[in-house]
């Protein structure tokens, strides 16, 4: 578990950076800032790709730390992975909107992806839902961050799809 906390929000960063610069680049090349057959078009669909891969690496990284406990695990394995993931700062503590508010753009991570009203918005979306059935408050922030990068990745195969009409019209 130590090694999946210490690389999670490292590949974030990453996957964060790598889907930006894919969507930049696609979006210089459908607005022709870019010739037809300029190099960068490859180098935002590699950007894409390295990114999705991120994702989808943090994806099934968040789910082994979020997700039930394995049957086979002893018994204070849950209270263990709690701490854990608070000392890590991988889960949140606040129980309310305003808290979690404060808490979330105190956080340097959270930060580095999401503006404040990004932040403001998704915990006006989510908040209720979150604190409902089987799902933990704590783990908002995860959310949070898992769908500001697949919002990303959305975006990024949207503008890979105009490119490419693009690039086969004009370049390829």
């Amino acid at each position: 578990m130590a090694l999946i906390q210490g690389d999670i929000f490292l590949n974030v960063e990453r996957c964060n950076d790598l889907l930006r610069k894919a969507i930049d680049i696609f979006e210089a090349y459908i607005q022709k800032k870019l010739p037809p057959k300029a190099p960068e078009y490859y180098q935002a669909r590699n950007f894409l790709r390295e990114g999705q891969s991120f994702y989808d690496d943090i994806l099934k990284k968040a789910k082994l730390l979020l997700g039930p406990v394995p049957p086979y695990s002893p018994p204070d394995y849950e209270q263990r992975r709690a701490q854990t993931l608070a000392e890590n700062k991988i889960i949140v503590s606040g129980q309310s909107p305003e808290k979690l508010r404060e808490e979330l753009l105190g956080d340097s991570l959270v930060g580095k992806i999401m503006t404040p009203s990004e932040v403001g918005e998704f915990l006006k979306a989510h908040f209720q839902s979150q604190s409902l059935g089987k799902r933990k408050l704590a783990n908002i922030k995860v959310r949070m961050i898992l769908d500001s990068l697949k919002r990303l990745s959305e975006r990024a195969q949207e503008l890979r799809l105009q490119a490419q009409k693009r690039f086969q019209a004009e370049g390829g």
